[in-house]
Order: C-alpha cells, then sequence, then structure tokens
C-alpha cells in the first residue's frame, strides 16, 4: 500500500482538494510505489547524521519537481509554497512550512555521501522493469556535451572555472565542462544508465560502465567502433550494431554502408532525449561546481526523464 508522507490532513486540505490539479502530478501518483524510496531516503537521516525537518520524501519530491520546470532552489521553495497541486503531490499540508533552500542543499549532500547519487535511477527502474517497461532488446548508446557552471578560466588568470570540468572541440567549437554518457532502451526510450565525466573524455570510454551486458544488441555511432569493444560484445553474446568504421585505403562497401544507414536511423532514437534536456530543461550546463553534484543532477534528470515516459506509456495503454 502506498503511503503519503503527511497522513492527517486538515480542513483546509479537505477544502483544497477540490481545486483542480496537476493532471501529471496526479498520475505520477497513481503509477509509482513511492515506499521503497521512502525506505531508503529515511535510512539515511537518523540520529547521528543529523534528521531533516521535514519527511525526507517530501525533499525527495521537492527535487523532482525541481528538476521536471528546471528551478533553482530558491524558485522551487517559493513554487510548492505557492501551488496547491504541487503541495499536494510532496506530501504538504496547507499549514504546514516549505522545506526552504538549505534543507535541499544538505538533502543532496546526504544523497552524494550515501553514493545515492548513483543509484537513484536504478531505485526507479526496478518498478519499470517490473511492469515489463524496460525490454532490454536493444539498448542505444551515445553522448552529450555539458557547459561546466563556470566559464573556462582564461590564459594567465585566476585558476577560476570548475577544477573537475575540461575543455574539448566538437565541429570546430570549443566547450569546457562535462560529457554525460547515457544507455537508453530502444523501444520505449528509457535511460537505463548514465555516467558524467569531463569532456575531454572520448564518447566511448563510459561505453562499458553504461552497457548492462543484458541486452540482446547495443547500438551507438561510430566512435565507440573498435576491435576490443566487438570482441567485449561477442564475449558477452550480444550483438553489435555499433556504426561500422573504414579504415585507411578500406573504405567501407555498401553493404556495410547501408547497415550504417539502418543502424543510425535505430540509434537517433536516443536524441530525443538530449533534445528534450536541453529545449525544454535548458540542461545545457550543469547547475553546480565538482563532479559528484554535477553527477547527482544528471541522476535526477535520468528520474524525471523515466518518470514522464512512464506517465505517457500508460496514458497510450
Amino acid at each position: 500500500m502506498r503511503q503519503r508522507a503527511v497522513a492527517q490532513l486538515g480542513l483546509l486540505d479537505g477544502l483544497a482538494a477540490k481545486v483542480p490539479g496537476n493532471e501529471f502530478l496526479e498520475r505520477l501518483e497513481t503509477l509509482v510505489d513511492w515506499t521503497p524510496l521512502r525506505r531508503e531516503l529515511e535510512a539515511l537521516f537518523t540520529a547521528s547524521t543529523g534528521r531533516l525537518p521535514r519527511p525526507p520524501l517530501v525533499v525527495f519530491k521537492m527535487l523532482l519537481l525541481q528538476h521536471c520546470y528546471g528551478l533553482s532552489d530558491p524558485q522551487c521553495e517559493e513554487l510548492v509554497g505557492d501551488r496547491l497541486s504541487w503541495r499536494r503531490f510532496v506530501g504538504l499540508g496547507l499549514d504546514e512550512p516549505v522545506p526552504d533552500e538549505t534543507t535541499l542543499v544538505r538533502f543532496r549532500q546526504r544523497l552524494v555521501q550515501a553514493g545515492l547519487h548513483e543509484r537513484l535511477l536504478g531505485l526507479v527502474n526496478q518498478q519499470l522493469e517490473e511492469r515489463g517497461l524496460i525490454l532490454r532488446r536493444v539498448t542505444l548508446v551515445d553522448a552529450t556535451l555539458l557547459q561546466a557552471a563556470r566559464r573556462a578560466p582564461g590564459k594567465g588568470s585566476s585558476p577560476g572555472g570548475d577544477p573537475e570540468a575540461d575543455h574539448t572541440v566538437k565541429n570546430g567549437q570549443p566547450h569546457y565542462g562535462f560529457k554525460a554518457h547515457v544507455a537508453v532502451d530502444e523501444e520505449h526510450t528509457l535511460i537505463r544508465k548514465a555516467e558524467l565525466g569531463p569532456a575531454s573524455e572520448h564518447d566511448s570510454r563510459r561505453f562499458e560502465d553504461v552497457v548492462e551486458g543484458d541486452e540482446q544488441m547495443v547500438v551507438a555511432d561510430k566512435a565507440y567502433w573498435s576491435r576490443e569493444r566487438s570482441a567485449w560484445l561477442e564475449e558477452r553474446k550480444i550483438e553489435n550494431g555499433i556504426l561500422r568504421r573504414g579504415a585507411r585505403n578500406h573504405p567501407l562497401g555498401e553493404p556495410a554502408q547501408r547497415l550504417n544507414r539502418f543502424l543510425s536511423g535505430v540509434r537517433s532514437r536516443i536524441e530525443g532525449v538530449f533534445g528534450h534536456w536541453k529545449r525544454s530543461l535548458g540542461y545545457r550546463r550543469v547547475r553546480y561546481l565538482g563532479l559528484l553534484r554535477n553527477r547527482l543532477e544528471l541522476e535526477f534528470k535520468c528520474v524525471v526523464w523515466n518518470l514522464k515516459r512512464w506517465v505517457n506509456l500508460a496514458a497510450a495503454a
């Protein structure tokens, strides 16, 4: 049985329940069993680690809203206090104070300390797998660049920038920041795994980290092609869907070119994830300094994408 973060509702909450709500959030509440997440989060805050002023699931849901709508901490605090549908979703009564931005910062720090910045997506995906939405037939792999929160340090100036970000060049344009490496289930474009590294890291560097190994086939662009990777896939009995790359004085023949065109069409579905992040959520640049905090931000972006896809898939069923 699903449990709400606040069990006791007052008279004002009963009246507020008659106010039209947010359809997406209401559908999400009917789909997700928050109990496993609640238990995992509550275990992080004990008398020895320092308890939160509000139940951890309330703060977690606030961060979900933050990443759903691309908000800063102060904006998130303000809108949860202002919108009845958001209060209802996070589990706050009308007479209860909204966790402030300091609480949000402290909560994120605790998630990183506990290693949940790499496990949140897996906790959500367990429910998706139980419902048969992650089919494990074809996995798509790709990477996208994210700008650093600060500008790159200039030559001869103070260090500045982010010490864990790095430089790269793509299509003749310089970039400074990080690179998100993502693996997506081809059938429903649900994100299976993600990793974050410096921008200078080659796309293929995290291939083995994001591929789960239980899929039948992996599709990726030419940057991932190598004999060693082909052997790695063959050893695990995974069909190699990486676009073929010609060698010097050995261009690809017509059959290989036709295969590449087909695989390219399949691979392109992962671009929908990156497009949504950058166009709808403004996730072209990271919000924080350092790899770990930005790794948590990436994890939340992946969780939010999967939750939105879940709601859409359920509505279409």
